[in-house]
């Protein structure tokens, strides 16, 4: 349960205290403690496998234009990198063959 909806959980239980209602204790979970550690990896495991089903994977056509652009990208920003250092070396250089 992450951050956010602790909060909101426990807002909810505010109120509810509040208004003199109160929720239904949930008891522990020790089905989970008790599972072994295989038995947590294939439960793991199946959980992914689930999940991947659900994942809206890019078609062919657009896996190659997302590779076209980044290597497109990669070499710009590779070329002006070494033009830069070409420039700071040679420019270095000639200052230090002036003295």
């Amino acid at each position: 349960m992450n951050r956010e909806m602790r909060r909101l959980q426990e807002r909810e239980e505010r109120l509810q205290k509040k208004q003199g209602k109160r929720r239904p204790q949930k008891r522990p979970q020790k089905a989970q403690e008790q599972l072994g550690f295989f038995a947590r990896i294939r439960r793991f495991l199946k959980e992914v496998r689930v999940e991947l089903k659900r994942v809206s994977w890019p078609t062919r056509e657009q896996m190659v234009a997302f590779t076209t652009v980044t290597v497109i990208t990669s070499t710009a920003v590779t070329l002006f990198v070494f033009g830069l250092d070409f420039v700071f070396k040679e420019g270095v250089l000639f200052l230090l063959a002036r003295n």
